[in-house]
């Protein structure tokens, strides 16, 4: 009885070590996201911008704020999906569920595998999107009332260089990619429900060929947005600009690129 106690707590310990890393990794996730993708300031009017914008207008900048809305919501829906999928697994597992083969060996081996539960892909992507999160929000800050997700130019507009932008021209695009590069990592990580199970369904691979096909299109529409950013930056400031792209030539990552 003794021995089949603690193989039993060793059991449930290691399952639920392993299961609460791979929800906070989820959670983490939904929660970077959702702040990454999120508006700092509400859309400027076209009134309230000054000239110099004209010839950016693409089609993925009219459709910038549902394609991050969509983001987000799709984060949120396979984070809860898998969340309740782990917490049912949890209780299904301890309650009857617990193997034959792992009391008769009491339990020898369990304990060093606490943590095997825990994919390194899941690993990776959750500290990309928090990491991201970080990076965004700190862009928020330093461009104040200036950070829109649309290329606008207002009254009193400010060549922000400090902060992230004194390494990088273009930090919150490195926050993009890791967000929704980190977000993917997540929900198609081996062992979730997402990756095992939903996209093995009919509607679960048409919402994935969505996702893959959303974010090629704005990793694709941020790039044009890149260079008629900086055409829009250098002909409001002229000088100004010149002096800061050469003396930060780098535009995501500090002396890579």
């Amino acid at each position: 009885m003794a021995l089949l106690l603690i193989a039993y707590r060793d059991f449930i310990d290691a399952t639920w070590i392993a299961s609460s890393m791979n929800i906070c990794l989820l959670l983490g996730t939904a929660v970077s996201v959702h702040l990454s993708l999120s508006p700092p300031n509400p859309s400027v009017k076209s009134d309230e911008c000054c000239s110099g914008t004209e010839g950016t207008e693409t089609l993925f900048e009219r459709f910038v704020q549902s394609i991050t809305y969509c983001s987000k919501c799709m984060v949120w829906m396979g984070v809860v999906v898998n969340v309740l999928n782990i917490v049912l697994n949890c209780l299904v597992s301890s309650s009857i569920n617990f193997s034959f083969e792992h009391v008769r060996s009491g339990g020898a081996g369990k304990t060093s595998s606490s943590f095997e539960g825990v994919h390194a892909v899941m690993i990776v992507g959750g500290i990309s999107a928090i990491v991201a999160a970080v990076l965004r929000t700190w862009c928020f800050r330093s461009l104040g009332p200036f950070f829109t997700f649309e290329i606008t130019i207002r009254p009193k507009h400010e060549l922000v260089t400090h902060g992230p932008y004194a390494w990088v021209r273009h930090p919150s695009y490195t926050g993009v990619y890791l967000t929704l590069g980190g977000a993917t990592l997540v929900l198609g990580a081996p062992g979730t429900w997402t990756a095992e199970h939903g996209v093995r369904t009919p509607i679960g691979f048409i919402v994935a060929c969505f996702w893959v096909f959303k974010c090629m299109f704005a990793f694709r529409g941020m790039c044009i947005r890149l260079r008629a950013e900086d055409q829009v930056l250098k002909d409001t400031f002229g000088a100004q600009w010149d002096q800061y792209a050469a003396r930060v030539p780098c535009k995501f990552i500090p002396g890579v690129i």
